[in-house]
């Protein structure tokens, strides 16, 4: 049964791509920590979002249908496309973009139906829309809004073995970003325990608040950005310590950061403790700010090298902090400074780890 729902909705997808969307090119899923941009925008998709696996990225031939990326959990079963397409018309203020997002949902809705008119949907049910407005970030970027509608039908595909219908449920979520439409489509099964319905129904909501904080990413590095040049001019003051925690903040809530915070990192400081209190701490706030920096670059041919960045960042607060208090002296970031300057610092992190856990 999951084989076949999985190869219904990929014919399904495939005739809604030849029948409204036309031809273009499939290309290869973002990586982790190698995210796809939109250029347009700045919008960045993951490799990941909310537990769901990118698959590919899709150019559409026609510019006015712009990009898609497929994301999928195929134990749960459940499909998410994530849309990039221009508004035709100007969209800026409140109003604009209420209207401009109640327009292109009401040519999903005619998909679906244009579906059902074709006999590969029947017993199709809308629920109601939602509409929920919000800013994004700073402030002169804009407004942007989350147009919501849930639904239901059932997938009707024939061939030489018969008749299979399997019933569906769908989101569908838009929002706007610079003038373009973000568009959120997941498909899973509709029946199913009552427990596990309940577990594929948060994940659509989490897959949709990840995307939504994507919307928001572009406004977000922009500032962050500014936190860090500012923190990097004085990381030992205050201002320092109060700028890296708005950029762990930053860490913490974007979806397109994979970094992993080990014992290793947060134990770089504990033989200097005696003569600078809270070194450890002041060490973990560079390392994550390092990657943070990493992660922030235009994505290039690689995946960012988040642990190199964010041990280069240990190196230098470490020189900063041995300006204040001379004949600060740690072994260990003696060797973390030769793995960095051979560019070798996410190995070398590996190996300390693995000798603290056996």
């Amino acid at each position: 049964m999951k084989t076949f729902f999985l190869r219904v909705v990929c014919l399904l997808l495939m005739s809604v791509i030849a029948a409204v969307a036309g031809e273009g090119e499939t290309l290869p899923p973002p990586e982790p920590n190698l995210p796809w941009e939109h250029a347009d925008t700045g919008l960045r998709l993951p490799a990941e979002l909310a537990k769901m696996t990118a698959e590919q990225v899709f150019h559409y031939e026609k510019a006015a249908l712009g990009w898609s990326v497929r994301y999928s959990d195929r134990k749960a079963r459940l499909r998410g496309d994530v849309y990039v397409y221009p508004c035709e018309k100007k969209a800026q203020t409140s109003e604009e973009i209420k209207e401009a997002l109640r327009e292109t949902a009401g040519s999903a809705v005619w998909e679906v139906e244009e579906m059902q008119r074709r006999g590969h949907y029947m017993k199709v049910k809308m629920g109601d829309a939602e509409y929920q407005p919000f800013d994004l970030i700073p402030e002169s970027a804009g407004a942007s809004a989350l147009l919501s509608l849930p639904m239901a039908y059932t997938i009707v595909e024939s061939d030489d073995a018969g008749r299979n219908e399997t019933a569906v449920a769908s989101f569908l979520g838009i929002m706007m970003l610079k003038n373009h439409f973000v568009k959120v489509r997941l498909t899973y099964p509709a029946n199913g325990p009552d427990k596990e319905q309940d577990k594929v129904v948060e994940r659509v909501s989490d897959f949709v608040e990840e995307v939504r904080r994507c919307v928001l990413d572009p406004g977000l590095r922009v500032q962050t950005a500014d936190q860090i040049k500012t923190y990097r001019s004085d990381p030992l003051s205050k201002k320092g310590h109060d700028l890296a925690g708005g950029i762990l903040a930053y860490a913490e809530v974007t979806p397109l950061i994979a970094l992993t915070i080990d014992d290793t990192i947060s134990t770089l400081g504990e033989d200097l403790e005696k003569e600078y209190p809270q070194a450890s701490v002041e060490l973990v706030r560079a390392f994550i700010v390092g990657a943070v920096a990493e992660s922030l670059k235009k994505p290039g041919a690689e995946p960012a090298d988040l642990p190199q960045a964010g041990a280069a960042e240990v190196v230098r607060v470490f020189g900063a902090m041995q300006k204040t208090k001379p004949g600060l002296e740690s072994p260990r970031l003696v060797e973390l400074e030769a793995a960095v300057k051979a560019k070798k610092a996410a190995a070398w992190l590996q190996q300390q780890q693995a000798k603290r856990e056996k």
